[in-house]
């Protein structure tokens, strides 16, 4: 058995019969090719990931925020709604202090929105 292995750059090979079944990006070989590991994201990189999903988040809690904050500010919220919009400030800071946990950005636990605690 030979092998049709990826010469553009992506990783990937296929079994072939022949020289004769390459594709333009592939090349031949008769030798396995050795599988490999995609390598783990650095800490600096894992942090970006994480400020970028907090930044998408805080986004939802403002959207989510507005309306009951514009009920209290007239003067017309109601009981659920102010108890909503304490829930949703008081995630908006915990997403805002993630950065304080010991384990940011490696292993962290995001804080449950209201709605997942809404929805136990």
């Amino acid at each position: 058995m030979s092998w049709a292995v990826r010469n553009d750059g992506v990783q990937g090979w296929r079994a072939i019969e022949g020289a004769d079944e390459l594709f333009p990006n592939e090349v031949y070989s008769e030798f396995e090719p050795v599988q490999v590991m995609p390598s783990l994201p650095s800490i600096e990189e894992l942090s970006v990931l994480a400020k970028a999903r907090r930044s998408e988040l805080l986004t939802l809690a403002a959207y989510r925020m507005g309306p009951l904050q514009d009920a209290m500010d007239i003067g017309c919220i109601t009981d659920v709604e102010a108890k909503q919009l304490l829930l949703w400030k008081n995630y908006r800071i915990s997403l805002n202090r993630i950065e304080e946990q010991d384990l940011f950005s490696r292993d962290f636990q995001w804080p449950l929105s209201p709605d997942e605690i809404l929805n136990k």
